[in-house]
């Protein structure tokens, strides 16, 4: 008994002192690890530099996609570009899966490809295109019929329409608050034209960014539909002819003899719906057609212009005792299209961030390419290159990060639209959309740092954790925060607000080559696009791997 008692003392200093051992081995041991850890995100990081965002953005903005227009050659071209290049990288196709479009939420199908396929609807303008103005009093009704492309113009609905209905003036047709201007809320729009002047009061540019300035006429129809109008018309005072004449052949001389003519043919796009057809027609008319409208009414357009200079003015009015009659016919085809979703896998499949940018454009005309650059070329390489950053960190990520390249924003956001739509797993699985749209041009050249980031404002995080990360990593930016319970903005994200999706956007400029074929690689500031990339990899990864 008692020599067993001595076998099973224990030496409390032996253990002491193997216990010291343990624990500066676990220092050590922890120490490498940060160190290692530090590392493989520096690298990364550093790799994000104006040669490789040149180098991707030098092919896929350049005329072999051909303007990257939908079913076009150069779309698919840059489809299978971007698709290749996040191959290399190490993701993961995230798209189609045998058997079904976007069937099944499993991102470990072996069988998934690159793209999420889908159909879209293209109607272009028919021969049909008529338009006329009826004036009825007690004892005659007078009508003026007017002349396509000279007194009014229109973007085609998306199916042939026949309709008449009266008229609604709603001067600039603005709802916004920081104008604290609201030009629908007191008229009844229902079954009526809504007339409005194009473009925004001289106070609302002195008052307005120039993203905000330029979505003034995207949300004017947005708001008229909603307040069930029968269509919208639109005059600029200064435009004595609607439309734009056709040029003789002999007459259609190089760019460097005379201004450009671009010559584009519109065409609309719309996703397939068992429901009606969207038949709201958009019309544009000359300033005599206008006149002719108002005649009679009181309002003085010069007048309404030259007050709204200096102060936000109500003209909102019914038209009475005249209506306009409208005919149009549309030609109306399908057209097959993709967007390409990756995955980069993390510990928990059912917490996902979106990274998300439209890879489209407007394709060519006359002899022009509109090559995108800007718009938005800057903002597919840029989620190319952060997806690149993240795998070269060799760590799986806590969150599964969806890399997403949308087509037909240009259209109406309908790639980003229909994906949501058919999402494979519930919309709250998603907490986190990042866009990246037009991420290349100063906001001038006298800020060459400035940007603005858009976001959700039950999120303060996203503003704590971006500033944190721009003293941490020295990133020269001076940011405009712009908290929202319903992020503004014509792009992607848009589709994520509407499904409750909690969104971040950094954006730059918006600059004069916007829309045109001037949106070239020469004109990039890639300072501030390769800025935008790093803190954007950053925060990411942060949010990626922490609780928020």
């Amino acid at each position: 008994m008692g020599s067993g008692k001595r076998r099973n003392k224990i030496d409390w200093h032996k253990m002491k002192r193997k216990f010291a051992v343990v624990c500066s081995l676990l220092v050590s041991v922890i120490s490498l690890t940060g160190q290692l850890s530090d590392e493989s995100f520096t690298r990364p990081l550093n790799n994000i530099n104006q040669s490789a965002l040149k180098a991707q953005l030098g092919f896929l903005a350049s005329d072999w996609t051909e303007g990257r227009e939908a079913g076009t050659k150069g779309e698919y071209l840059a489809a299978d570009y971007i698709a290749s290049l996040l191959q290399l990288s190490g993701v993961k196709p995230g798209g189609d899966v045998p058997g079904g479009e976007n069937s099944t939420g499993d991102f470990t199908d072996p069988g998934r490809s690159w793209f999420q396929n889908f159909v879209l609807i293209k109607t272009s303008p028919g021969e049909e295109n008529e338009m006329k103005i009826r004036k009825t009093d007690r004892k005659s009704i007078r009508t003026i019929s007017l002349t396509a492309d000279i007194d009014f113009r229109t973007r085609n609905p998306f199916q042939s329409l026949e309709i008449e209905a009266p008229i609604v003036f709603v001067g600039y047709g603005i709802r916004n608050e920081k104008l604290r201007a609201d030009d629908f809320s007191k008229m009844d729009l229902k079954g009526k034209f809504v007339l409005r002047i194009t473009g925004a009061p001289g106070i609302a540019k002195s008052r307005l960014s120039l993203s905000e300035l330029s979505n003034i006429s995207r949300e004017a129809e947005t708001m008229a539909r909603k307040m069930g109008a029968a269509g919208i018309i639109e005059f600029d005072p200064d435009l004595a002819v609607a439309g734009t004449n056709a040029i003789s052949d002999f007459l259609n001389t190089s760019p460097s003899e005379k201004g450009p003519d671009y010559g584009r043919i519109w065409a609309d796009y719309s996703l397939p719906d068992k429901s009606a057809p969207d038949n709201f027609p958009r019309i544009v008319v000359s300033a005599k057609t206008a006149d002719e409208i108002l005649k009679g009414t009181g309002i003085d357009i010069n007048e309404f212009i030259r007050k709204s200079e200096s102060d936000y003015i109500s003209a909102s009015s019914a038209i009475k005792d005249k209506t306009i009659y409208f005919k149009s016919s549309v030609k109306t085809e399908t057209v097959r299209v993709r967007n390409v979703i990756g995955i980069i896998e993390g510990k928990d499949p059912d917490q996902i961030i979106v990274l998300g940018a439209h890879y489209d454009h407007i394709g060519t005309a006359n002899g022009y390419i509109w090559n995108g650059a800007d718009d938005n070329g800057s903002g597919t390489v840029g989620v190319m290159t952060i997806a690149k950053a993240i795998m070269e960190t060799g760590v799986k990520p806590e969150k599964t990060i969806i890399i997403a390249l949308w087509f037909a924003e240009e259209a109406g956001l309908l790639g980003s639209r229909h994906y949501v739509d058919n999402l494979p797993f519930p919309h709250s699985n998603i907490r986190l959309t990042l866009n990246f749209d037009m991420i290349s041009r100063y906001v001038s050249d006298k800020e060459p740092n400035k940007v603005t980031m858009v976001y959700t404002e039950s999120h303060p995080a996203f503003r704590t954790i971006t500033e944190a990360n721009i003293r941490k990593y020295g990133i020269d930016l001076d940011v405009d925060f712009q908290p929202s319970k319903d992020p503004p903005g014509g792009s992607d994200h848009r589709s994520f607000v509407n499904a409750g999706i909690p969104v971040m956007r950094f954006k730059p400029g918006h600059r004069e080559e916007y829309h045109t074929p001037f949106d070239e690689i020469a004109t990039v500031n890639w300072d501030i696009m390769e800025k935008i990339v790093k803190i954007s990899f950053v925060n990411i990864w942060e949010l990626a791997n922490s609780n928020w």
